[in-house]
């Protein structure tokens, strides 16, 4: 019950925040609001104020603002009407909602900072006989302090940039006070990824020598912190996807309804750090895909106002329909390939199948960013 509530609970967190930016910036901008509704399906409440119809529904997948003249078609030239805006004016309204997810998961990541986490540190603990890191001359005790030439302070970011490289990995090591170069090659092997799935993953071979660092920061070192944490996470979610569209990262990877609430109720059990912390990934996310150029997207709805811009007219009311339904076809179809795939990842430890996988709190925290 409690991981139910927790789902619900974020996933309404964060389809407010998205809806809530493009609510007050229409507001501020002069725009009616007919109607504010959280999620899809059989309302549940309805509340009618002096302008704006609120309704949650029943499904919490989702939500949407209705603002006055928002079909360019039906516009009748009122001032109050989103089509009568400028389309300044109208990019912002519609970037507002991803800003707003932004907006939030800097507050998540400043009050994780506050609270403050613990992070394995990347000190090596065994290194594994037959793979590259043997060869390369790795030993246990040594502090991995560079991958790729990027500076890494915790044991997960160092495997992520590992695991996103090409055959060899440059490595900055530490080792009883000096610094050390060395080249290691990859090899791949079927691994545990923490959410209880066996994947081929490129590694070199060591393990965590299981030494965890505390911080914690003051208010105005957390404001700063928290910037990083969203930077570092932001660049993540950016190269996940860009990885996925190059076929480095399998389409498979990518995590739906089910996974999310697997994922939160391993975050719950993890604790507050664990959960803020999937909390500010999700907005983040959330922002990142809404920014697409993709049709009925956020980013989509930019798009064609900076070609309306540059054509100095928009499309017309056929090409914006044929596109309009062609980004549902799309986002329709990702859809139902998420959801399948999060019933093949994660059906049986739903269902109960397979509950001995899970995140640590160490995997779920916000790892010190990459420099």
């Amino acid at each position: 019950m409690l991981n139910t509530i927790a789902f619900v609970g974020l996933l309404g967190v964060l389809i407010i925040a998205h809806e809530f930016g493009h609510f007050i910036v229409a507001k501020l901008s002069g725009v009616g609001v007919e109607r504010f509704a959280i999620g899809f399906g059989p309302v549940i409440f309805k509340h009618k104020g002096k302008e704006t119809e609120f309704v949650v529904c029943a499904l919490p997948l989702g939500g949407y603002v209705k603002l006055a003249g928002d079909n360019r078609g039906a516009c009748k030239g009122l001032a109050n009407e989103f089509f009568s805006k400028p389309i300044a004016t109208r990019i912002r309204i519609v970037l507002a909602g991803p800003v707003f997810n932004y907006l939030l998961a800097f507050i998540l990541f400043w009050a994780i900072a506050v609270i403050g986490f613990s992070y394995l540190e990347p000190v090596v603990g065994n290194v594994k006989t037959g793979y590259p890191a043997q060869a390369a001359g790795l030993l246990p005790g040594d502090r991995i302090t560079k991958v790729n030439d990027k500076t890494v302070e915790s044991w997960t970011e160092m495997t992520y940039l590992i695991r996103t490289s090409s055959e060899n990995v440059r490595l900055l090591i530490e080792r009883e006070g000096v610094a050390m170069p060395v080249v290691v090659s990859l090899k791949e092997a079927v691994i545990n990824n923490g959410l209880g799935e066996k994947k081929k993953t490129p590694i070199i071979g060591i393990e965590a020598s299981g030494s965890v660092r505390k911080v914690q920061y003051n208010v105005f070192t957390g404001f700063i912190k928290g910037a990083e944490y969203l930077y570092y996470h932001t660049m993540i979610t950016v190269f996940s996807f860009a990885y996925m569209i190059l076929g480095k990262i399998s389409a498979t990877e990518a995590v739906g309804p089910l996974g999310i609430y697997a994922i939160t109720s391993e975050a719950v059990r993890a604790g507050i750090v664990a959960f803020l912390s999937l909390a500010a990934a999700l907005n983040i996310s959330l922002a990142v895909i809404n920014l697409c150029p993709l049709p009925v997207l956020d980013g989509g709805h930019i798009f064609l106002f900076g070609l309306e811009k540059l054509r100095g007219k928009p499309l017309s009311e056929k090409a914006e329909d044929i596109l309009a339904k062609v980004g549902i076809a799309a986002i329709g179809f990702l859809c139902l390939f998420v959801f399948y795939n999060d019933i093949l990842r994660f059906g049986p430890r739903l269902w109960g199948k397979d509950r001995n996988a899970g995140i640590t709190a160490n995997q779920a925290a916000p790892d010190e960013p990459i420099k």
